[in-house]
């Protein structure tokens, strides 16, 4: 049955430890975001309780990822700790020792606690899920591994979580790729979703811009002025040389791969004029799919890849378009505003992110329906937000805002709800989000 293989996932050999026995579903709690009914779910995530000696520093940092996740998302609604009636130090971490109308009384439906012991450099781990109603156990998992991915072990149960009430991926063992101001230039680097972990991912001294992920989530598309014209490269997370996709006359930007991983989008002007083309993933069999006397930019697949999203500025202003892969039967999407940029489609398909500028010349996000061409404000009186990156499993958007002074890495509900700064330090832009990791 689907729900006892939920709870039976097999641990990534990396960070496997000994397996400790798995509860026993009671039932599947179904919660559908955007249904009629909706309502946030309630959840409580007690402090990291440490055994042993040596780890307090590794049991908050668990705690801090657990609580990140569970409060990011627009399906949770995670119980101020300071509300609590139970003192967790004192409860149990088995259901006979928790007194649940206490986390009842305070409103929780459900129940995540955990333990960690650190013995060298190596963390071992177990997270439970109770839920409140019934009193019962619902999910436990135990991770064992280096120290340095405790946060990861927390990212791997909240998944877990969302997977047992959802029946959907959770997105937080993902990774998000964007640019960071240096004193040489503009680098790349990559960082786990709720900004911790950073990475350097280029540090040649020059201006890397625009990243994408290749759908292996090991290597990234770039844009980069390391031999003067700007030409798409890409590049693995693991280290090395660039390679070059794309080196043609003039621009060559907007890198972005489809869906099955055969063909990239991009841009060029080898024509002299800003046009959407389309080429094999190795960089062969280039064509061209729009053919405008205005700017056309800013590729973005949809989810089946029989279409693209783009920037044009064919009617005037720049606003979002769409059309076959091919270039077939272009139509505009967007016929509000005067500067619509940066699309990004979601990986549900129900939505295309973007930047416009309003009337206060303030640039705020906004998403755009491509088959109703409804269109839904995310941000408004923050700050600029701009550049949306949607999470693969489409619940999530990361963006830049200005909202505390200085441009940072941020994310948001889809809704535009659960704002979470990721960066403290200023000048990072183009945000792009991962696929799903392990």
């Amino acid at each position: 049955m689907r729900k006892a293989w939920i709870l039976s996932l097999c641990l990534t050999p990396a960070f496997a430890g000994p397996a400790l026995a798995q509860g026993t579903p009671q039932k599947r709690i179904v919660i559908e975001v955007g249904s009629p009914d909706f309502k946030p779910y309630p959840i409580a995530v007690t402090a990291v309780r440490e055994l042993g000696t040596g780890g307090p520093k590794v049991a908050d940092q668990i705690t801090e990822a657990l609580r990140f996740d569970f409060d990011v998302m627009q399906m949770f609604k995670l119980l101020d700790p300071k509300s609590y009636l139970a003192d967790p130090s004192k409860e149990g971490m088995t259901a006979p020792s928790i007194k649940f109308s206490d986390w009842s009384s305070v409103g929780a439906d459900g129940l995540v606690k955990a333990t960690s012991q650190v013995q060298g450099n190596t963390v071992k781990t177990e997270f439970r899920f109770f839920e409140v109603g019934s009193g019962k156990e619902q999910l436990k998992k135990s991770y064992e591994g280096p120290a340095e991915q405790a946060r990861k072990f927390a990212h791997k149960f909240a998944n877990e979580v969302v997977l047992f009430l959802t029946s959907q991926k959770g997105p937080f063992v993902s990774q998000i790729v964007a640019v960071k101001k240096t004193k040489t230039g503009r680098e790349l680097t990559v960082m786990d979703m709720d900004g911790k972990n950073r990475k350097a991912v280029t540090e040649n001294g020059s201006i890397n811009l625009l990243p994408s992920w290749a759908r292996n989530g090991r290597d990234v598309l770039f844009t980069s002025y390391i031999r003067h014209n700007p030409n798409v490269y890409s590049i693995s997370l693991s280290g090395g040389a660039p390679k070059l996709l794309s080196g043609e006359r003039g621009l060559n930007t907007g890198a972005v791969m489809s869906p099955d991983g055969s063909k990239v989008a991009l841009t060029l002007s080898r024509d002299g004029n800003s046009e959407i083309y389309v080429m094999n993933a190795d960089g062969t069999g280039l064509r061209r799919l729009t053919d405008e006397w205005a700017i056309d930019t800013s590729p973005t697949w949809s989810p089946d890849g029989k279409q693209i999203a783009f920037v044009s500025s064919r009617w005037g202003d720049p606003h979002i378009f769409v059309m076959g892969a091919d270039g077939s039967a272009p139509k505009r999407l967007t016929d509000r505003g005067n500067y619509n940029q940066t699309p990004d489609w979601s990986p549900r398909g129900d939505l295309i992110a973007f930047t416009a500028r309003d009337e206060r010349a303030m640039f705020d996000i906004f998403t755009v329906n491509p088959q109703t061409k409804e269109i839904r404000r995310l941000t408004q009186g923050a700050g600029n937000n701009e550049e949306p990156s949607f999470s693969p499993d489409g619940s999530l958007v990361a963006f830049t805002s200005t909202r505390e002074g200085v441009q940072q890495l941020w994310v948001m509900a889809a809704d535009g709800s659960h704002p979470h700064r990721l960066t403290k330090a200023g000048g990072y832009s183009t945000p792009a989000w991962g696929p799903f990791g392990e």
